[in-house]
């Protein structure tokens, strides 16, 4: 038999991604394999063209600028709500794509004494 040989946790973890990539909506699904050597991704939701500049506006807002312009009209519960749908997702698919080994760079940090 010839071929590369996966692990156990890569099968599965290669068919849980995929489950959760045909719950996203395909307009909000990121290409595959660009963003998988960058260890910050902060800057993704603003450049990799998924939200509206109207979509990073609100989602970047604090809760209290989010309810006002509500309030007011300006935007609505369905946009907030999409706006946020959709930077849940961009996240959802960036973090499931950082590699094993680089994990150690996510632990929490305990504030010290």
């Amino acid at each position: 038999m010839t071929g590369i040989t996966i692990a156990p946790w890569q099968q599965v973890a290669a068919a849980k991604q995929a489950a959760r990539d045909a719950l996203i909506p395909s307009e909000w699904l990121l290409p595959k394999g660009k963003y998988d050597d960058l260890l910050d991704v902060t800057s993704v939701p603003a450049s990799c063209g998924i939200l509206s500049p109207s979509e990073l506006k609100i989602t970047e807002s604090s809760a209290d600028v989010i309810l006002a312009r509500v309030r007011e009209g300006a935007w609505t519960a369905v946009g907030v709500t999409t706006a946020f749908c959709k930077r849940a997702a961009i996240a959802q698919q960036l973090v499931s794509r950082l590699p094993i080994a680089d994990n150690t760079r996510l632990k929490m940090r305990r504030p010290t004494a």
